[in-house]
């Protein structure tokens, strides 16, 4: 028999028994141990960095360590094989950060006064309705579940009802036991309307149910009384999937036929829900059994992993989804828990890299009702783009890659405690101010941060338009230990975990390709339209990043077109908000699926531009500078031009 091993991860003291030689992140796997792992275990993000306190751990990577933390028992946990017992230290940075400090709040608040202004009434998409049917006679003889419908209709006309197996073999008893008094729990299913559920009595308080956002981040869930459709209360968590892959790419490898078993991820993404659901349920002391039903948007890669469908076919061209409209299923089947008869409402996806997100965004903005032509953009691991108003939508996906979520930078943290968020320099050689998120000590850059750093860099001269540092720019310039200059935002002995917090020549280069992408894709969207930016009467951001975003600095280094800032707006987040639109209406749930339908997804790839337009992008702000007048005149006036 094969040797095992026990490995005890610090600080949790967990332990597991694994196979002599299996990787420290697969014995983290299995211990339901969170390791960073930006790349999925590719051994190239540097990221899942552990320390071996106790035995012995053979091979991997040196480039990412310096020889004084090799000798420490520094080791990458994707590449350091188990060989003895052994104890492993997981630091600060390598661990699931704590829940985001910022929930949004989102401005675009989906209430009954909302849905008036659209025209739309409250209409639950689960209710529960107390009925008082007549007592059965010689003159009134129809069928218990007849009764039930006719007692039904009048207070939902003109809806067809089924009704389960089960729930009819015990009707009866239920009707009788309190004298034909009863509730009744309904579902939309679009034609039809199930009958869920038949309970004795008025039961029809509480009722509740949830909103939720997949990101491939973050996972936000609002609770909502079905009573009056306000908002009781909110709850996020970092998405534990993050130890399969920073972004959806990464995900759907591990998550592939080749690669084993979609199970993990289907079942961490279950957690992170139930997880929330939990939360919500306790503050605000109701059951789980007292929430009807879960409305989920996401991207389609999300929403096929809490469903538990194949996605290996979504990377592969032509990046084809194993189904974009789903109907209601119960939420039990998922592994979902809140009422055990309850349901799970995913809203419509458009295409493989395009998901329910962008259209539940178009929904809650207003962009896919209006006249005029409007643009959505959500930024974030995978940058998704709309253009159009009630007449057409056309859509398209830029991989951004996660730069602005924090990743792909040495320093780079998601917005969580320690964080810079803002910053502004005084110079090359002095930070003027910068914040963090709940005022910690910092300890890492958010990608908000990093928009504000690379636009103070550019101003003050660190870096010139193509993102190169200037080794002679000021005194803050430092030699990594992989000889590229990088800028050093805060010492360590300023910082919170006593260690340098700068950004690199390499990041640079990362933030520069994903604002490239982004701003290209927009750029070949409109040209397929036969449109520029000066067509566009609004552009609206979407996503937590937009919230917390600096407009100006944003359009200084190309991320966003140089237009008049009364034709941007930010949308917060328009998901989560389409989301409880759908679930506080049926007509609102009926035109999401609509506009998903009509929707045409454009494939940037095969359009012959994009990569000319995207090399164009990677400058700051970009090749041809008299795109960005406004930036133009700044650095013109620095020049004393």
């Amino acid at each position: 028999m094969a040797k095992t091993c026990k490995v005890t991860f610090h600080p949790c003291q967990t332990s597991v028994e694994v196979p002599q030689g299996t990787t420290i992140l697969a014995a983290a796997h299995k211990a339901d141990v969170f390791i960073n792992s930006l790349c999925g275990g590719d051994g190239v993000c540097g990221r899942c960095r552990v320390t071996v306190l106790e035995g012995r751990a053979t091979g991997g990577s040196t480039e990412f360590f310096t020889h004084e933390e090799i000798r420490q028992g520094h080791i990458l946990a994707c590449e350091g094989r188990i060989e003895t017992d052994i104890v492993i230290d997981i630091p600060p940075e390598a661990r699931l950060a704590e829940p985001p400090e910022y929930v949004d709040e989102v401005p675009l608040l989906a209430d009954l006064s909302r849905l008036g202004r659209k025209g739309m009434r409250f209409s639950p998409l689960v209710r529960k309705t107390y009925l008082e049917l007549p007592t059965p006679s010689l003159d009134d003889n129809v069928s218990d579940l007849q009764r039930l419908e006719l007692v039904l209709a009048r207070s939902l006309p003109n809806r067809r009802f089924q009704m389960g197996l089960k729930v009819t073999r015990r009707l009866p008893a239920v009707l009788r036991r309190r004298d034909w008094h009863v509730t009744a729990m309904t579902g939309y299913r679009g034609p039809l309307t199930e009958i869920i559920d038949v309970e004795p009595g008025d039961a029809t308080q509480p009722n509740m149910c949830i909103a939720a956002d997949i990101g491939t981040t973050t996972v936000v869930c609002h609770l909502v009384d079905l009573r009056d459709g306000q908002t009781l209360g909110q709850a996020a968590k970092y998405n534990s999937q993050a130890r399969f892959g920073g972004d959806v790419i990464h995900r759907i490898i591990n998550a592939s036929q080749e690669s084993g078993s979609a199970a993990p991820l289907r079942e961490a993404i279950v957690s992170d829900v139930n997880d929330l659901v939990h939360d919500l349920v306790q503050r605000h002391r109701v059951g789980t059994q007292d929430v009807s039903f879960i409305c989920a948007a996401g991207n389609t890669t999300m929403i096929h992993l809490l469903l538990g469908l194949p996605v290996e076919n979504i990377r592969k061209s032509p990046h084809v989804g194993a189904a974009y409209d789903v109907p209601p299923f119960r939420a039990a089947e998922v592994g979902l828990q809140i009422n055990p008869r309850g349901l799970l409402y995913c809203l419509p996806c458009v295409a493989g890299f395009v998901g329910a997100d962008i259209v539940a965004g178009m929904y809650a903005s207003g962009l896919s009702s209006r006249e005029e032509v409007s643009m959505l953009i959500d930024i974030g691991t995978n940058g998704e783009i709309v253009v159009g108003n009630k007449d057409f939508l056309v859509c398209a996906s830029a991989s951004a890659g996660p730069s602005f979520e924090g990743a792909e930078c040495r320093c780079g943290m998601r917005a969580t405690r320690g964080a810079i968020d803002h910053i502004r320099l005084a110079d090359a050689e002095h930070v003027l101010s910068f914040s963090t998120i709940a005022d910690a000590a910092p300890i890492g850059i958010s990608g908000t941060g990093y928009v504000d750093l690379v636009a103070e860099l550019l101003r003050v001269g660190v870096i010139d338009r193509t993102g190169r540092i200037a080794a002679d720019a000021g005194k803050c310039i430092v030699e990594s230990d992989g000889g590229e200059l990088s800028f050093t935002v805060i010492p360590a002995a300023q910082s919170g975990n006593d260690k340098d917090v700068l950004i690199s020549q390499s990041d640079i280069n990362n933030i520069l390709r994903a604002k490239g992408a982004i701003y290209a894709a927009a750029t070949v969207l409109l040209k397929s339209l036969g449109m520029t930016f000066d067509d566009i009467s609004e552009i609206m951001v979407a996503g937590a990043f937009g919230n917390f975003l600096n407009l100006e600095n944003a359009v200084f280094i190309g991320l966003l077109p140089d237009v008049a800032s009364d034709r941007m707006r930010f949308v917060g987040n328009a998901s989560l908000a389409g989301a409880k639109l759908a679930a506080l209406c049926n007509e609102s749930y009926e035109e999401i699926v609509s506009i998903a339908g009509r929707t045409t997804y454009f494939e940037l790839s095969t359009d012959a531009s994009f990569m000319e337009e995207f090399v164009s992008a990677c400058f700051f702000p970009h090749t041809n500078i008299e795109l960005f007048p406004r930036v133009m005149a700044e650095f013109e006036k620095a020049r004393g031009l």
